[in-house]
């Protein structure tokens, strides 16, 4: 069952949805009866605040994982998580700055 668990492709399936996943969890919790999800998205992109909400959704839930993966000693699956945290700030990267 670890053997399964501990892939580099498996934590980076789960450095890729973490953070997706913990955007929408604050919308859910924070914002759901005050607009809908296309007026936050909108919000965002009206407000440029777009890079900082996906790195504090990419940092702050891939890091739990990360070290969760760490801590358990299933190396691989950390590995994976961190190449998606990087790609993930190449991505933030390239829209700070470049558009």
């Amino acid at each position: 069952m670890k053997s399964r668990i501990n892939s580099t492709p498996l934590g980076l399936i789960i450095g890729i949805l973490v953070p997706i996943l913990s955007i929408l969890l604050v919308f859910a919790v924070r914002f759901k009866a005050e607009m809908s999800l296309e007026t936050f998205v909108d919000s965002l992109l009206v407000h440029k605040i777009y890079t900082k909400v996906m790195a504090l959704g990419v940092y702050f839930g891939n890091i739990v994982f990360f070290f969760l993966f760490i801590k358990t000693d299933l190396l691989k699956a950390a590995r994976g998580v961190l190449l998606a945290t990087i790609l993930y700030s190449f991505a933030i990267m390239i829209f700070r700055f470049g558009m």
